[in-house]
């Protein structure tokens, strides 16, 4: 669960239904003033499945997620400052990491021909949504996560080039 590293951006590739969709699943959700805690836990039960109960960090994030969670966090066993994620939702999906990699992203011009050094420019699949966390040097220690309406798989960590 410890991943952060000053001067790396760290790229997952998915697909989504919706841009909405996407910015849902990255917000931290946080128990209303008028939720019970109940209600509350319940929403927790929904994220906490049986089938994590074995990963290392999995009580860590039970601990943690007294008032709040963020369901991205919590599918790749990591923590972030929401500052620093950017995420694109593109309404075509594309296997061309070159395109989905756009100048959009603040530091694009500091990591993008490493990224392509590394993993060339198509992607096995074709993905319409790409999410960047900096200051993350993801270890990977989950690959891919999948939900019934999306799909996200991790592509690589990289270290930002000095401009």
């Amino acid at each position: 669960m410890d991943d952060e590293q000053n001067g790396y951006v760290s790229i997952w590739a998915g697909n989504f239904t919706s841009e909405e969709q996407l910015h849902t699943y990255l917000a931290t959700v946080y128990q209303g003033e008028d939720e019970t805690d109940e209600a509350f836990s319940q929403k927790l039960a929904k994220l906490f499945l049986p089938e994590n109960q074995h990963r290392t960090y999995e009580e860590e994030f039970k601990a943690l997620y007294d008032e709040f969670y963020n369901q991205f966090e919590y599918d790749f066993g990591l923590t972030f400052d929401e500052d620093f994620c950017e995420a694109l939702f593109y309404e075509a999906a594309s296997n061309q990491l070159k395109q989905l990699l756009c100048d959009e992203f603040s530091y694009s011009q500091q990591f993008k021909h490493q990224v392509l050094a590394k993993m060339g420019n198509e992607l096995q699949k074709a993905y319409n949504t790409m999410i960047l966390l900096y200051d993350m040097k993801y270890k990977g220690h989950i690959q891919s996560v999948s939900h019934e309406a999306f799909h996200i798989d991790f592509v690589c960590s990289i270290k930002l080039q000095e401009m």
